[in-house]
């Protein structure tokens, strides 16, 4: 808002996106309006569906987020898990093909986006993904996941690092994030399937983490039962 002196006295209306009005003292006052930020044409209204589509998973998916962009590489957390999936891990389709885009309509409202779990990234990072070999046991609702240790250290690979199984289940929106162990351990560790999740639509990732929590590897998708 801003007061301002005109010589041909006072002003009132819509010039653009600038108002003009008086106020009760008798002072001259604009103020400008916001510009629509609404996306308008086919390619902006596919990004933002695809965008919207990645936001909705926010929620469910926090705690796999949280420790899996811990903001090195990638932006910290739920930045970082919209940068690596948006462009990657979705697809768009038109809900109505035959009909064109409406401009004051909203991208949700005329485009679908469609996540391909295997191709999500729950982390993302500079180390070397883990090795892991899984097997679903539906009867015991159980993931099973057994580890070779590595002797030899190398470069974004550490001894120390922390490997980590994750869970999803979009259906029952489930997210189970358990510590398996570390690169240099022999293990073999089993997961229960989340509350009320089948293996119909069970996701299966791996992923590790730097002892000092500021490093992650891309996740490794083992299973998706989709």
């Amino acid at each position: 808002m801003a007061e301002f002196v005109n010589s041909i006295g006072q002003v009132r209306g819509k010039f653009g996106n600038v108002v003009a009005y008086v106020r009760a003292n008798g002072k001259n006052y604009c103020k400008g309006e916001s510009i629509s930020r609404k996306p308008s044409t086919e390619l902006q209204k596919q990004r933002a569906a695809a965008f919207a589509v990645v936001v909705s998973k926010k929620g469910w998916m926090a705690r796999a987020i949280r420790l899996g962009f811990p903001g090195n590489q990638y932006p910290k957390g739920f930045n970082g898990f919209t940068s690596v999936n948006v462009t990657t891990a979705v697809t768009v389709e038109k809900i109505n093909p035959m009909k064109p885009i409406a401009r004051y309509k909203k991208a949700t409202q005329e485009y679908r986006g469609v996540i391909d779990y295997s191709k999500l990234r729950v982390a993302a990072g500079a180390l070397v993904s883990p090795v892991v070999v899984c097997e679903v046991e539906s009867g015991n609702r159980k993931v099973h996941f057994s580890h070779q240790r590595r002797v030899v250290e190398a470069i974004d690979c550490f001894l120390d690092d922390e490997i980590y199984g994750v869970l999803l289940h979009e259906s029952t929106h489930s997210c189970k994030v358990m510590r398996l162990g570390t690169r240099g351990e022999d293990w073999n560790e089993s997961m229960d399937f989340p509350e009320k999740a089948e293996e119909e639509g069970l996701v299966v990732y791996v992923f590790a983490r730097a002892a000092d929590g500021k490093d992650a590897s891309d996740s490794v998708c083992l299973k998706c039962n989709g």
